[in-house]
């Protein structure tokens, strides 16, 4: 596996887990406010996650991160 691919990785894994913690914060939210079932809050959860614009805000966040220790790392004394 190239570096590149390892780190395009990296910046999938970090996406799928942001959707993840997503998922069980907006799940369990509505749960406990308007007692509505675990089935809602997936529902919201899911036209969330649709929406391009957050999909391409958490891609760019992990690319920047991960380029910043990948150039963090090379620049270390």
């Amino acid at each position: 596996m190239t570096p590149l691919t390892k780190k395009l990785t990296d910046v999938a894994i970090a996406v799928a887990l942001t959707l993840g913690v997503i998922l069980v914060i907006v799940v369990s939210n509505g749960m406990l406010t308007s007692r509505s079932s675990y089935l809602q809050g997936f529902y919201v959860w899911l036209a969330f996650i649709q929406r391009p614009d957050i999909i391409g805000t958490m891609a760019l966040t992990a690319l920047v991160t991960t380029a910043y220790f990948v150039w963090n790392g090379s620049t270390r004394r």
